[in-house]
């Protein structure tokens, strides 16, 4: 039975909701909470920077027991274990306001994210009560094992196993690699296979068989600990299995959603902070007389900042809305790859743009802004590269579809029957068009590549793209109808999607109907012009004025 349910995983494609989360409308508490990690951020992590890049991870150790004191390293975590038992939104608010250190921030989201999330979702109730209290307090740090050297995205092709030992017990054995936190963490949930299926353990540092290797020297986030996890007929009991045999997968796949949509947060936190020391760069630097601030260039790249920023802004809060609503991490596996996507492509190019407005100074090793310049990249890697997530997410919404969850095809048949009827799209609202152009898109895909399409990787992660600039231009007109930055959201991203739609179309038709589909689609790209460098100005000296970024300028 197809739903058309708005909640629903991918239902952005059949049409607009009404409402949808952004920071406007957060709660009082979760307000207050959002406040308690900043002032820790900017009081206590930043000013450990030094320290922390040095790897002392004596000084990252107890900040994350500070923030467990805070009630920051446990907001997810059920009171009766010593959290504060909140909701995903409030947990990615603190994991936002807590980015203003890469390596930190990484070691902060190792830890409380998908270090900890295993066993609030997964774990008995004998493993909650004796782990979780430890975990919340930062008294005891997580780690997530997953990767290995030869199935870091392709995850379920892992070669460590785990084989009955006796008396109920397991021997672990093979090696993990790139584990954040190894270095310091007392609990690792480690995956292994199990009679040929991925099964979860939960891991204490201290039992024999476990070791870690050196650490390993890295282009960015120099302070977090990132290192091979080595096991060895490790003897972990029955008890320490999480969840059932063979589950481990499952387990696996839901907390990296969680991972993807935290991660997101983490990297508007930092975008943010960068932006703002940025602002304050350029406003206190001057050339030819005048601070480069006021320079038109200098503005449009201020503008492009914090028009991503929105954005991905706008984007991670609707996607924890709609996760917290559904109420488990499944449902939304498509919109967390995308914010994933989204968000650490975004800090990319604002830590890109920080560089250049530093100028030469940018470039100097211990700038802030050639730190978050190293630190962003692996953001692309991170809880699955970018190309993984691209054909992840277009990949969840067409097999949603093809299993009757998701009403995808009978709306692109209603829709190519109205397309036939000459105007048909008069009167039609431009983000209602851009809706219908990812349908045409993905239409014409699935019409010529059929069960194939999904070995067409270039045609998968193109669609991706494309419902990622649906999902954004929808995202910000719903937190801001009118506002300058939601209009050059909906602007650029219009832009871009119709040049991807028309080599996708190009891609998937010839002759006649490739004619018809251009045809169509250019009734639906049609608009008036924008004058968006004007916008874009507006847009830069908002944000100077306002001396960072903020969600309305003009």
């Amino acid at each position: 039975m197809e739903t058309n349910n708005a909640s629903a995983g991918g239902a952005f494609l059949l049409g607009m909701p009404s409402d949808s989360l952004a920071p406007e409308r957060f709660s009082d508490e979760q307000q207050l909470i959002a406040q308690t990690a900043e002032r820790f951020a900017q009081e206590e992590i930043a000013a450990a920077s030094e320290a922390i890049e040095r790897q002392d991870f004596t000084v990252i150790r107890g900040l994350l027991r500070r923030a467990g004191e805070l009630g920051l390293a446990g907001v997810e975590v059920p009171e009766e274990f010593g959290g504060a038992g909140m909701d995903l939104t409030t947990s990615a608010l603190v994991a936002d306001h807590l980015a203003v250190q890469g390596s930190f921030s990484v070691s902060f989201g190792a830890h409380a994210g998908i270090g900890t999330l295993p066993l609030v979702h997964f774990g008995s109730a004998e493993q909650k009560a004796r782990y979780l209290p430890k975990l919340a307090s930062g008294e005891w740090v997580a780690a997530y094992a997953l990767s290995e050297a030869e199935s870091g995205s392709d995850a379920l092709a892992m070669r460590t196993t785990a084989t009955a030992a006796g008396d109920g017990d397991f021997a672990l054995s093979g090696e993990k690699m790139w584990i954040s936190n190894a270095g310091f963490a007392d609990l690792f949930t480690v995956f292994a296979k199990l009679e040929g299926k991925v099964t979860a353990f939960l891991v204490e540092a201290a039992t024999p068989g476990m070791a870690t290797g050196a650490e390993e020297h890295k282009m960015g986030i120099w302070g977090s600990s990132t290192r091979a996890l080595l096991l060895r007929e490790a003897r972990v009991g029955r008890g320490q299995m999480l969840g059932q045999p063979g589950e481990g997968a499952h387990i696996a796949f839901q907390i990296l959603n969680a991972g993807r949509i935290k991660l997101g947060a983490a990297c508007i936190g930092g975008a943010r902070n960068l932006m703002r020391q940025t602002i304050a760069y350029a406003q206190q630097r001057h050339a030819f007389g005048r601070a480069i601030a006021s320079y038109g260039l200098i503005e449009q790249h201020l503008a492009t900042m914090a028009i991503e920023l929105y954005a991905a802004e706008c984007t991670v809060y609707r996607t924890t809305g709609l996760m917290d609503a559904a109420g488990n991490l499944e449902e939304h596996a498509a919109e967390c790859a995308m914010v994933k996507i989204a968000a650490s492509e975004m800090m990319d190019r604002v830590a890109d743009l920080a560089v250049q407005i530093h100028g030469g100074n940018g470039f100097v090793r211990g700038n802030a802004a050639e730190r978050a310049y190293r630190d962003a990249r692996v953001n692309r890697i991170f809880e699955g590269t970018n190309e993984i997530n691209r054909l992840l997410a277009s990949g969840v919404l067409l097999r949603r579809a093809q299993q009757g969850r998701l009403g995808l095809m009978p709306a692109i048949q209603a829709l190519q029957q109205a397309w036939l009827a000459p105007g048909g799209e008069a009167g039609t609202p431009l983000l209602e068009r851009a809706r219908q152009m990812v349908l045409l898109a993905m239409g014409s895909a699935a019409r010529r590549h059929g069960e194939a399409l999904a070995q067409e990787q270039e045609i998968l992660a193109a669609l991706t793209d494309l419902a990622m600039g649906l999902y954004a231009m929808q995202s910000a007109w719903l937190r801001d109808r009118d506002g300058l930055l939601t209009q050059a959201v909906i602007c650029e991203r219009m832009d871009a999607m119709e040049t991807t739609a028309r080599r996708l179309l190009a891609a998937s038709s010839e002759g006649d109907e490739l004619r018809t589909q251009l045809a169509w689609l250019r009734r639906l790209a049609k608009r008036e012009a924008v004058d968006i460098l004007g916008l874009r100005r507006r847009i830069g000296r908002g944000v100077i004025a306002n001396l960072g970024y903020v969600a309305t300028v003009g």
